[in-house]
Parts: structure tokens; sequence; C-alpha cells
């Protein structure tokens, strides 16, 4: 997590301190003047490192502003929000961050203004109040990461170096698969469930039954990651063989929290419902061994264990930033890093894996998900797992995960990979 430089004001808001402390406040209605053209957050290059870039972060008071704070990918790390704040340039409406970002880095951010500056006790307390925060509204860029209910939208921040994400944009001439939703309602969990298949270009159901890839968070990777996108781009080039895509989403995020951490209903739930769902309505194989279950956070931790669980139908694995480090300390019935140590005592799987984890991901109040998430790489590495590895630049954030999923998914189709770029 990044913190604000509090010995450090952008050249760009010093002048407009100076002039207001001399007496002029014209310097004020210009900056909100070129904001408004230009959009926030500000960015300058100071010094001679151009792997570095000054990024300031700017609210504009509308009145009774208290304090505002700034997070990074959604959830915000550290125990005191204090250390997240905007200053003010006294007798203004300007508050404002600055931070030293890495040149190359994209990232989602939020907002809390007024916020009640309470320490986080835990990360059940630290995502209670995400609900709470807020886009930056001076900056036009900003996505819907949820559709369900408590739907939450982000702002984006894309610095000069940061890696392309071509694969996610459509491409003129490219054929496009179908999508179709269908809500599910389970008898095993007595819950309702989003499903989208998506069916690759040229779909056909008289030849060889199709790869599969089963994806939890579904909505949120159709909507802001453009994964059918990917899928067509990929396969148009012959980087990977056509996939029928499943989109799963959990009806709201309470359910999500608790269907998805390792819970054996659910995985019931995908193979008694789910799966025999969709082998009813679409050309698939059964082979475990070109069927991918994937997700991120708790979607990549529900994949690693439903593969675990059921090696014979799914023998891939794709995990971004999976929350190997579950459950919480307080949890009653399972020790931390539940799932890692039942990989640690259990004999080799026939599965394969593909895990990744932002290289800025830091701990959370009370768990450490770099720690773990190398832990459970390594304990699988040591039991003779296939596994593709990688840290990424970047947080806990969907704005990575879109663009390197691609990589997860050429880890499996490794004679095309170096050429997916």
């Amino acid at each position: 997590m990044f913190a604000p430089e509090k010995s450090l004001v952008s050249p760009r808001i010093s002048r407009v301190a100076e002039e207001v402390a001399a007496g002029s406040h014209e310097a004020v209605d210009e900056l909100w003047k070129e904001v408004a053209e230009k959009g926030s957050p500000l960015r300058e290059q100071v010094g001679d490192d151009p792997s570095k870039t000054l990024v300031t972060f700017l609210w504009r008071d509308p009145g009774e502003t208290e304090n505002v704070l700034v997070f990074f990918y959604s959830v915000p790390e550290g125990s005191d929000p204090r250390d997240f704040g905007m200053r003010r340039i006294p007798d203004t409406d300007v508050w404002y961050a600055s931070y030293f970002l890495p040149s190359h880095l994209r990232t989602t951010y939020l907002y809390s203004v007024n916020d009640s500056l309470r320490p986080f006790t835990s990360y059940a307390d630290v995502v209670s109040r995400v609900p709470t925060y807020r886009p930056d509204p001076l900056n036009p860029v900003e996505h819907t990461i949820l559709g369900q209910e408590g739907g939450m939208r982000v702002s984006v921040l894309e610095l000069p170096d940061a890696p392309e994400q071509p694969w996610n944009i459509k491409r003129r001439g490219v054929p496009k698969g179908s999508t179709r939703m269908q809500t599910i309602e389970s008898r095993i969990l007595g819950t309702q469930h989003h499903v989208s298949v998506y069916t690759p270009p040229g779909y056909d159901t008289s030849g060889e039954p199709y790869h599969v890839f089963v994806l939890f968070d579904g909505w949120a990777y159709y909507n802001f990651a453009d994964i059918t996108t990917v899928l067509d781009n990929l396969v148009y080039v012959g980087r990977i063989p056509p996939y029928v895509l499943v989109m799963h989403s959990n009806a709201d995020q309470r359910t999500r929290a608790l269907e998805l951490p390792c819970h054996r209903p659910f995985v019931d739930f995908l193979n008694d419902e789910l799966m025999p769902w969709v082998h009813e309505n679409h050309h698939i194989t059964d082979d475990p061994a070109r069927t991918v279950v994937g997700g991120s956070c708790f979607g990549g931790l529900a994949a690693a264990y439903a593969a675990f669980t059921s090696p014979e139908r799914f023998g891939n694995v794709i995990s971004q930033s999976g929350s190997f480090w579950w459950p919480e300390k307080d949890h009653a019935e399972c020790e931390q890093e539940w799932l890692t140590r039942q990989f640690e005592h259990h004999p080799r799987l026939p599965i394969r894996f593909s895990l990744e984890i932002g290289s800025l991901e830091e701990a959370i109040v009370d768990y450490d998900p770099m720690t773990a998430h190398r832990t459970f790489h390594n304990v699988l590495r040591a039991k003779g797992y296939e596994v593709d590895f990688s840290e990424y630049m970047g947080g806990h954030d969907l704005i990575c995960w879109r663009g390197s999923m691609v990589d997860r998914l050429l880890s499996f189709h490794p004679k095309q990979k170096e050429t997916a770029r």
C-alpha cells in the first residue's frame, strides 16, 4: 500500500499554495479549470528518475469536508485510516495527497470522505466499510466492479508505462462468440446463482467437445475484464483452443463470502447441479485435463478447493490473488491457510496450477496475502505439482487481473504463450 508523501508537495500544488498565501485566489480557479479539462489525478515528472511519477489526488470541497482518505485497489491496507489522508490548502476548497508511484502502475482507487477514522480491527471490518467509499468525481475514468447487490464503482489510474492490455479490446474483423445468461436456483445451497455461458465463434455441436472454463465472479470478469473479448481474440489468432466459458456469480456479497471459501456444499452444487446442467445444454468435454476452474480472491481459493475435492472433474486451476490466507484468525473450525495444509498432507493430485499475486499486496490487519500465497506455491512445488507462478506490478485489483488473465490461460497452452503479447 502507498502512503502520501507528507514532506512532499507537487510543484503544481505548491504554486497554487504560494499564490493563495500572497492573497490571490485566481490560481485555484485555474487549477480547477485545468482539472475539468484534463481530469484528476495530476501527473508530474519530478527529478531524473523516469521510473517514478508524482501523482496528486484531488478533492474539491463542496463544504463541510472534515477529512478525505485515498484507498488503493478497492480495499485499504493497514490499521490506521489516518495514514491515507489528504491535506487542504488553507483558505481554499483544494484537498490533495501526493504520491511517488511506479510509472508502470495500473490501479483502481476510492475516496472516503468524512471518514470515522476508526482503526480497522479485522479483514471483515475492512470489507464492511468499502461500500461507503466513492470514486473520484474529478476522474472521468471509472468502472463498476460488482454487479450484485451493493455494486460498486471505482476510479482508474493508468500511468504512462503501465503494461498494455491489447487482448481486452474488441478488434475489427474478429468473429465474436455468443453469451446467454441463466438464473439457477440451487436445491443444495438454497441460494440463487447467475450463470452466463459463452460459446465461441463457429460453435458446433457435431465435432469434438469443447474445452470448458468455469470462472467465479463472472459478472465482473464479463463487464470489467471483457473476458469474452479476450477469448475471441486469442482463439482468432490461434493462441488457445476454443473454450465454452461458464461465468458464475453469487447473488450478493454476503452469499459469496459464505459459499466460495472452501465450502463443501458449494462444490456439491458445482458437481451435482451446475456442471450437469452445462453438459446437458452445451457440447463440452468431461476430460479434467481440458477443464479449467478459476477466479480471483475468494474465487481463486474456491477454484483450488474445487479441484482438490473433485480432481476427476477440474484438472486446471487459475487463481488471481487467491485468498489462501483463509480463514481469519478467529475462525472456530479451521486453522489459517487451511487449504494449503490440505494439499501439503494429501498425495499429489492430477491438477495443474496457474497462480499470480500483486507485488503490492501487503498485510491487511490480521493476515498477509503475499506470504500465504507464496507458501501455497511452495507447498505445491514441493509436492511435485505443475505450477506457473507470477507476481505482477499492482495490488488486489481487477484492473490488473483483466490483463494478466491472458498469461494465466496461456500457461496451459505454452507453445503459444511467447507470441501472445
